[in-house]
């Protein structure tokens, strides 16, 4: 590796520890770019993590307003029927409509919120082991260049 020389610099000669200088620095580098992946992968993760407790909230958010939904219906329909029979059977047509939209509608979030979570697993499986190559990568690198800075140098 030739060093540059700034123009009205005397040029530096190197000295014999100058490649395992560098070497080091290189390593240190390496060392700290893991570092900062782990940290950004950590981020990441948390950062999903939040996202899909945030929509498990939501979901459970919208199925409790549901539930409540239908039982205010169902208070409704007890009112309506002190009314008279005729009445009722109107309304209770109508309550058993809605209510059947009410449990597809919560069946649907149910299963949107599965699919959700099974692509965020494996979304997260899948980084993890783009992590892990990487990582590896990174270990087998610094392993050669530990082993080139341990053989002999003979020329």
């Amino acid at each position: 590796m030739q060093n540059v020389v700034p123009a009205g610099e005397p040029p530096v000669v190197p000295l014999p520890g100058d490649a395992l200088h560098e070497a080091q620095t290189e390593i240190r580098h390496l060392k700290n770019t893991i570092a900062a992946l782990r940290v950004k992968l950590e981020e990441v993760q948390a950062g999903r993590d939040e996202a899909v407790q945030a929509a498990v909230a939501a979901a459970q958010d919208e199925v409790r307003q549901l539930r409540n939904t239908a039982s205010v219906l169902r208070d409704e329909l007890q009112a309506i029927q002190a009314t008279g029979q005729e009445a009722v059977q109107a309304a209770t047509a109508a309550g058993q409509d809605e209510a059947r939209q009410l449990h597809a509608t919560v069946a649907t979030l149910r299963t949107e919120l599965e699919n959700q979570a099974f692509a965020h697993a494996a979304q997260l499986e899948q980084q993890q082991q783009a992590a892990n190559d990487e990582l590896r990568q990174l270990r087998a690198t610094i392993a050669e260049l530990r082993a080139q800075l341990e053989k002999p140098h003979g020329h």
